[in-house]
């Protein structure tokens, strides 16, 4: 895969990894929002085979287990042989957690948390500068979103950061700054069941980048699940029932519906010894030519899994239009 050149002249391929899962067991309002136990050293290996793959991007959040994952992802820059430069590492503000506890407390747009929040990434991730900070509300009114972007410019300002953006699935207000020096990106949900045209189609007009959350709709497009597929743990927030899990039932099984999805194009993203994973990731990439996948990897199995999605090319146009006609007449 051809790399691309980032908005502070970093080339990379284009692809992250996401290391939501690397924060550990956390809960929101008594409700789980991590992905239950986790072991640092596996992590830290996870790590360590996405570099080996060719990855460069990390998307994280200072948020994940209270800045746990960025501590981590500092542990395995540090044992790895890679410069800080190499890297392109991405993390979020706006989110604050119980400072005993490291449960999620909240949204803010203080400017002043937005502050400290860039601050602690930095200590976090042991770093001079961020690549990217994205604020990590979705769909967070725009009328109450200035100061966090004027906290975001000053930031890029000073040098602390090289760029910003929003994770927001509504492309009218994740533009409403993008005229600001330094916007260059948005963080959306993209995957087979949950396509982003409206804002693909912004981040084209105002030459954006488009980082994909949930690119494996987590984890049901790795084709490990089938019909009988065991649910997953208590302590995995996909088991909590939120309002927007919709790839699992409040139960913690996939969704039956949509596993027989996966099966139904599973010959399509197959396509040329493809990994189901693989398949769903090169769709991804196949969107746009601006689309940055960011899989979240528990093992570094899962790993080597996903980032052979680098030795590959897009889906080809003959293959996502048939997959596409497949899912419109579900």
């Amino acid at each position: 895969m051809n790399s691309i050149t980032l908005w502070n002249g970093k080339s990379a391929p284009r692809i992250g990894i996401g290391t939501w899962v690397m924060g550990g067991m956390q809960y929101s309002g008594g409700k789980p929002i991590g992905w239950g136990e986790v072991d640092d050293a596996t992590s830290v290996r996870t790590l360590h085979a996405a570099f080996d793959a060719g990855v460069r991007i990390i998307d994280t959040s200072v948020s994940y287990g209270a800045g746990h994952a960025e501590r981590v992802i500092a542990r395995a820059i540090r044992e790895s042989s890679l410069h800080r430069d190499d890297l392109v590492i991405c993390t979020k503000a706006g989110m604050l957690c119980d400072p005993l506890t490291g449960d999620i407390v909240g949204p803010t747009d203080k400017a002043a948390d937005i502050t400290a929040s860039v601050e602690a990434s930095r200590r976090n991730l042991n770093t001079d500068y961020l690549d990217l900070v994205k604020f990590h509300v979705n769909r967070h009114p725009v009328a109450q979103s200035h100061s966090v972007f004027e906290a975001l410019s000053e930031a890029c300002q000073a040098g602390k950061i090289h760029a910003f953006g929003w994770s927001n699935d509504n492309a009218k207000s994740a533009m409403a700054f993008c005229g600001l020096d330094g916007f260059k990106a948005v963080q959306h949900d993209l995957n087979l069941f949950s396509p982003a045209n409206d804002m693909l189609d912004a981040i084209e007009v105002h030459d954006l980048w488009s980082f994909n959350r949930q690119p494996l709709a987590m984890g049901l497009l790795s084709g490990k699940y089938h019909g009988q597929s065991p649910k997953v743990g208590a302590n995995d927030m996909r088991s909590s029932g939120l309002a927007w899990m919709r790839y699992f039932d409040k139960d913690g099984a996939p969704e039956k519906k949509l596993v027989q999805t996966v099966e139904t194009v599973r010959d399509w993203l197959t396509l040329g010894g493809r990994t189901v994973s693989e398949g769903a990731l090169g769709w991804c990439l196949a969107q746009s030519k601006r689309t940055i996948p960011l899989p979240g990897c528990r093992t570094p199995e899962q790993a080597a899994d996903n980032f052979g999605t680098l030795s590959l090319e897009p889906l080809d146009a003959a293959a996502v239009d048939e997959i596409e006609r497949i899912l419109a007449d579900l």
